[in-house]
């Protein structure tokens, strides 16, 4: 630590060395200054990448709001948001929160259909719709005590696997929370 300087001389002058000024420096600026060091990866860590890349795409901007330690100790909800570069109407939107009570699955009309994934034992719907710009397909699953759902956003209708693809990632997420896998159960 250097003294104060006396008053009337500069604050500047008391760092003279190399050494000193290098020191300050490490002071004010930030470490890995990269932008690909602080980007959020596709599926913001909860679920494998592979899963959402092959979804929309290659290097997506991922949105994480929460975390599995808030949503796990807290009961606040989680969410992930990943878009494609090259086409904002190409996304997979992850949300996740804890609801121990039964739940009434949704009522609203679905524009091209209910569907469902899963098994004949264990299934859990999903509604496909097309907005103006875009086809989704969104899936509302129960991992005891958790409610998933999931909206994968793709310009076209190729959604044929979409359903079963939302399950997988859900059941991913479900694993990262430690809760036996039971689909469509309530």
């Amino acid at each position: 630590m250097h003294p104060r300087p006396p008053v009337g001389r500069p604050y500047s002058d008391a760092v003279r060395t190399p050494a000193a000024l290098a020191a300050s420096l490490l002071l004010v600026l930030p470490a890995g200054c990269s932008d690909d060091a602080t980007a959020t990866p596709a599926g913001c860590g909860l679920v494998p990448d592979s899963k959402v890349v092959g979804l929309v795409g290659a290097d997506p901007h991922a949105t994480l709001h929460g975390s599995l330690h808030a949503l796990r100790g807290r009961h606040r909800a989680l969410s992930c948001r990943s878009v494609s570069p090259d086409d904002a109407t190409r996304s997979v939107l992850l949300r996740a929160s804890y609801h121990p009570k039964p739940y009434r699955l949704p009522q609203k009309a679905c524009s091209d259909g209910w569907v469902y994934a899963g098994t004949p034992e264990k299934f859990t719907p999903a509604c496909q719709q097309r907005h103006r710009d875009r086809s989704t397909t969104e899936l509302v699953v129960r991992w005891q005590p958790y409610l998933m759902t999931v909206t994968i956003s793709r310009p076209d209708r190729g959604w044929g696997g979409d359903p079963e693809r939302a399950l997988a990632l859900t059941r991913a997420l479900a694993q990262r929370l430690g809760v036996a896998e039971a689909a469509g159960d309530g």
